[in-house]
């Protein structure tokens, strides 16, 4: 089975990058277009990228055809005044990856349910279940030798579970 070299981005939402981050070129289409052209073009065996619901209409044309839509559940998220209904599920695009899988493996998901990651010290931190949620969507093995890079590893939840070798769905 060959090794697959995969990534996963989490770029600072369209519209959020100078409010929350302090990267205002986050905020431009233009950029998120350009993330995903890198992704395609470095990434060809598989990648995940995070986004919110806000963003959909502006991001959906300059993806891919194959692309797969996935979502992020949060039973419990923050609840801001005056937000009604509240964002609770954030979309998750993947392409690619490991996609002949046995009979024995476990089917994975096209979403996960887990409360939002508290106290990470980065805004929109993912928590650990999320990023082992990402290794599986993509199908990406420690133990075939695939690697996966984080763009934006933030709080490091995806390099604990990869270097943890977690592996939900073999």
């Amino acid at each position: 089975m060959p090794n697959l070299n995969l990534a996963y981005a989490d770029p600072p939402y369209l519209g959020c990058g100078e409010r929350l981050y302090g990267y205002p070129e986050w905020d431009s289409p233009e950029r998120h277009k350009k993330l995903i052209e890198f992704l395609q073009d470095t990434y060809p065996d598989g990648w995940a990228m995070s986004l919110h619901t806000p963003s959909i209409s502006v991001i959906a044309p300059m993806l891919p055809s194959d692309i797969r839509w996935a979502a992020w559940v949060k039973p419990f998220a923050v609840f801001r005044p005056g937000v009604n209904p509240a964002y609770a599920w954030e979309p998750v695009v993947w392409r690619g990856g490991r996609t002949k899988r046995s009979r024995k493996m476990d089917t994975v998901r096209d979403w996960h349910s887990e409360v939002i990651a508290m106290k990470r010290g980065v805004p929109g931190a993912k928590p650990p279940g999320f990023a082992a949620w990402i290794v599986a969507l993509l199908g990406a093995d420690v133990r075939h030798g695939d690697t996966i890079t984080d763009l934006f590893h933030g709080s490091g939840a995806m390099l604990g579970v990869w270097r943890a070798g977690e592996v939900p769905h073999a």
